[in-house]
């Protein structure tokens, strides 16, 4: 009876290991993917509440911008450089407002996500606001800076979306231009870029304008007048929108990848008497895996997650390793096999291939669209 136990146990105990390995792989890649070794109890006290229409209560401004040149985009710096026009209109009664305050024009705007102050420049127009025929105030200012990109998002590279923000607020430390009192409203239909505002590498897809209430989560220690207990100001959004090109992304990425894996799906059509090159293939899929994604990560920054196309090298990994595990199985098996033995088992390794390559195939495709919904519902 023992002897029967510990045949049995040595029979299936390959089986048992590969099992047990891509279980742990398999377990590995989840967590992984997941974040939750990455997660983190830390919480912004600032939010930005999006807005649809004004509050009648507030005193309008109209702000609009026209991007002339964006340049010295730097993805590892999350920073590029902006030139343009930014317009300010305004009703008598928000000059009242900014008469009795003392506030001048060129001091009501503010660059939220300006980085690197002493390059940067906002000339205005006018030495002072002209006044329009329907008794409106204006103010131009031509402006040239470097700007923070908050919200790049890879997750979904290749084939991601940039939206390089230029931020603006109404100045934060005047009360009078909280967002209770004022309100900003974009100039949508004068709003819009100039020629020079390709960057290398992307497709320019149009641009954006958006409202927010930019609620600061504390009111730096000064009590407001209005008994409000936090800090919200009026805000203005204006993204430009750039998309990686999928053909491109297919033929210089996929397109290697897929090449590569054909080699190793179609391995396991191989004769199971050519040991040799079944292990063989597999080895060499893996470096030239790893080659091809060193390649990619060169136009990457440092990620703290894992972008869709490093999920899909990671499915491929797995798959290589089953495979090689497979012919490891299927060479053993033969070599243990008598004469007589050695045609049934070779059919059994071509059933169990055929199996694991029809299976993988599909695991391989399935698990791969699945991740690609799964990183389009992700944020930054």
């Amino acid at each position: 009876m023992k002897n029967f136990r510990n045949a049995t146990i040595y029979k299936h105990g390959h089986t048992i290991v590969v099992c047990m390995l891509v279980t742990t792989l398999v377990l590995a890649v989840i967590t992984v993917r997941s974040g939750i070794l990455d997660r983190t109890d830390f919480k912004q006290q600032d939010q930005l509440i999006p807005v649809d229409a004004s509050d009648d209560q507030a005193i309008p401004v109209n702000l609009g911008v026209y991007v002339e040149n964006i340049y010295n985009f730097s993805p590892n710096q999350k920073t590029f450089d902006a030139e343009g026009w930014v317009w300010l209109t305004w009703p008598q009664a928000a000059q009242d407002i900014f008469a009795v305050n003392g506030i001048p024009s060129s001091q009501m705007l503010d660059f939220v996500n300006s980085v690197n102050g002493w390059d940067f420049a906002m000339t205005p127009e006018y030495s002072e606001p002209i006044r329009l025929p329907n008794g409106s105030y204006y103010q131009n200012f031509r402006y040239s800076g470097h700007f923070y990109a908050n919200e790049l998002n890879f997750r979904q590279f290749p084939f991601q979306t940039l939206r390089l923000a230029q931020t603006f607020e109404l100045n934060s430390e005047d009360e009078a231009l909280n967002a209770k009192h004022v309100r900003l409203i974009p100039d949508t239909a004068e709003s819009g870029t100039g020629e020079y505002i390709d960057i290398m590498g992307y497709i320019t897809h149009g641009s954006e304008i958006k409202t927010f209430i930019h609620n600061y989560g504390t009111n730096f220690g000064l009590a407001d007048s209005d008994g409000e207990p936090t800090k919200k100001i009026s805000q203005i959004r204006f993204e430009v929108i750039y998309k990686k090109s999928i053909t491109s992304s297919i033929l210089e990425l996929f397109l290697p990848l897929v090449t590569v894996m054909a080699l190793v799906m179609f391995a396991p059509m191989l004769s199971s008497s050519l040991w040799d090159v079944r292990l063989g293939l597999p080895p060499m899929v893996l470096l030239t895996l790893i080659f091809l994604q060193q390649g990619y990560k060169t136009e990457l920054p440092d990620l703290p997650y894992v972008t869709f196309l490093d999920t899909i090298y990671n499915l491929c990994y797995l798959t290589t390793l089953i495979l090689f595990c497979l012919f490891m199985w299927g060479s053993n098996k033969l070599d243990e096999a008598s004469d007589m033995e050695r045609a049934k088992v070779i059919a059994q390794i071509n059933a169990m291939d055929l199996r694991f390559q029809i299976g993988l195939t599909i695991a391989l495709i399935g698990l791969g669209t699945i991740n690609w919904f799964v990183v389009g519902t992700q944020t930054p």
